[in-house]
């Protein structure tokens, strides 16, 4: 993509954005991390009209998939917020922390850009307050060496499944914010989740996500990639103030100066934070408005409506590579479409990965979750046997099993030796 396009999908969000600041006449945006306007995206999507509207996300229900969270702080009082009962990693701390460390600030405050009541220092207001949140929560790391195991056996992971117990428990949108390695056997998860109706959406890596940006989760067809702008509809920056574009992105949203809720060590206070995290719930949120009114639209429908009405009109979908992809998630356009006139297909394929195939894809829709059936690798046997992450004891049999048999094995090809050897000495001896 040329650098003259790039400005000027830039320069069309910015105008989007700045005139609908200028022309929806809000209310001053709550003050939250210092006194700053930092919810300028309410006012920026009309978030106020879709709710006098009665667009609250009632009746839908929202997969937030990430560390830990809080449920007992004052900003999730009276909303339809549960935490799931199932272990998502065998090894790691369960999904629920009163404690304000990283994991837990990072999942409460998603889950908050969804539900909250705006209440607390961050004064963060949801965007589909009445939706049922249901968190799913992978822990916390002890350590950088603590490995995520899921708690399964089928041959996929932690991300993997998450969704696919999502999916089984009702979930019709899904939201992930935690960046890892996209792992080909999840493709059948993926295509699953489709079948089953529901929308995947994670956001984009940030700049200083270990990985290469070419291989994370939302390289996956189908997989809903949302990047972050700022209210200019600039994209997030690098910590050297270089433009950080990933390529694959699917539409951009809010995620530049917005509030946390809490601060490392302190539930009482907020700060500002930039990134992608901030987007992808952003973008459920409006997607939980738009299946309310539309309650007999599927995920690929929902999906379909998204990327036809970004950047404040309804339009032939045209995604770039310039960071933008198909353009800025809008919410007053995108509520303004009948989805169930849509495509019941999914518009996110040709990405990266290559997977889930349109093959997987077929099979999900006539014979449901079919997963990849493969030997786990030495590697993986390590990983799950190892005690020190509470790996999977029947694997450390079999390994220990295995370590008997070889030693047996070599102990009668010895005593074969010995007892050869001794019978030729003994032959040699009586030789006239």
């Amino acid at each position: 993509m040329t650098p003259l396009r790039r400005r000027g999908s830039r320069a069309l969000a910015a105008v989007l954005v700045s005139g609908v600041l200028a022309a929806t006449g809000a209310a001053p945006a709550a003050q939250a991390a210092g006194g700053g306007d930092f919810d300028w995206w309410y006012d920026t999507y009309q978030v106020q009209a879709a709710h006098d509207a009665g667009l609250t996300g009632a009746g839908v229900k929202v997969a937030v998939i990430d560390g830990q969270i809080n449920p007992a702080l004052p900003i999730f009082e009276g909303r339809n917020l549960t935490v799931s009962d199932t272990q998502i990693c065998r090894s790691r701390t369960e999904p629920v922390s009163d404690e304000a460390q990283e994991a837990s600030i990072h999942g409460s405050t998603m889950a908050s850009m969804i539900i909250g009541n705006g209440s607390g220092p961050s004064g963060v207001r949801g965007i589909a307050p009445d939706a049922e949140v249901v968190f799913y929560g992978y822990g916390s790391m002890s350590s950088e060496e603590d490995y995520c195991r899921p708690d399964t056996d089928d041959d996929i992971s932690s991300f993997g499944y998450a969704v696919k117990t999502a999916v089984d428990d009702g979930a019709e949108i899904i939201t992930v914010s935690v960046s890892t390695v996209a792992y080909d056997n999840d493709a059948p998860v993926i295509a699953y989740a489709l079948a089953r109706g529901a929308v995947v959406v994670v956001s984009t890596p940030n700049s200083d996500f270990a990985v290469g940006a070419g291989d994370d989760l939302t390289t996956m067809n189908g997989v809903l990639g949302a990047s972050a702008i700022d209210r200019t509809g600039a994209l997030q920056t690098d910590d050297d103030g270089a433009v950080f574009a990933v390529p694959h992105t699917d539409v951009v949203a809010a995620g530049v100066n917005l509030p946390t809720v809490g601060i490392d060590g302190d539930w009482n206070s907020s700060r500002v934070a930039t990134g992608s995290s901030y987007a992808a719930p952003i973008v459920t949120g409006m997607l939980a408005l738009a299946a309310q009114k539309n309650p007999d639209a599927t995920g690929n429908q929902l999906a379909q409506a998204l990327i036809s009405t970004t950047n404040g009109q309804q339009h032939d979908p045209a995604r770039t590579e310039d960071g933008y992809g198909y353009g800025a998630a809008w919410l007053p356009s995108l509520l303004g479409v009948d989805l169930t006139s849509l495509p019941d297909e999914t518009p996110l394929t040709g990405k990266p990965s290559g997977f889930p195939t349109s093959e997987q894809l077929d099979t999900a829709e006539t014979e449901g979750y079919v997963p990849v059936v493969a030997p786990r690798s030495a590697d993986q046997y390590d990983d799950a046997a190892a005690p020190s992450d509470g790996g999977d004891i029947g694997s450390l049999v079999l390994w220990v099993a295995v370590g008997i048999g070889i030693l047996v094995v070599v102990a009668v090809v010895v005593t074969v030796i010995i007892v050869v050897t001794q019978r030729r000495k003994a032959g040699k001896g009586n030789t006239p």
